[in-house]
């Protein structure tokens, strides 16, 4: 006998399809700005070189931001879920109840080391999505 799974919020049919309808408009908009905005008078003035830069460079761009999207959202949940850590619980709230200074620096730290191992993944992806967006912009720019 099975037994109907529960839904999470948020992930009915309907609603992907609505953020997939969405997502792909943003992009039909990106793509048609590229092609009318950049790549035709491109192509109409003739200039070969700079539409060959274009063309590698502007998917670099692309593929930057949503590397630099990724790396966003690594980094907000590694923070939320650091919050399940009992060391940061017991931390936080020794900062807040300041029994000695000495008590307290050591708290800081631990609270900084446990934030410092959460964030480094996310702000890893945030530096690479930078570094490919920038490559992008220095090709078109060539």
């Amino acid at each position: 006998m099975s037994r109907k799974r529960k839904q999470q919020p948020g992930t009915s049919f309907i609603g992907k399809f609505i953020g997939m309808i969405i997502l792909a408009a943003c992009l039909a908009s990106v793509l048609w700005s590229m092609w009318v905005d950049t790549l035709l008078p491109l192509i109409r003035a003739g200039d070969l070189r700079a539409l060959v830069f274009n063309l590698l460079g502007l998917p670099l761009i692309l593929v930057g931001v949503g590397i630099f999207v990724y790396g966003g959202l690594v980094f907000v949940r590694n923070t939320f879920d650091s919050y399940q850590d009992e060391t940061l619980l017991e931390s936080m709230a020794t900062i807040r109840v300041k029994p000695s200074r000495e008590s307290v620096r050591a708290a800081r730290w631990q609270t900084l080391r446990i934030f410092w191992r959460a964030w480094k993944p996310g702000l890893a992806w945030l530096a690479l999505g930078f570094l490919v967006i920038a490559l992008g912009g220095f090709l078109i720019n060539l």
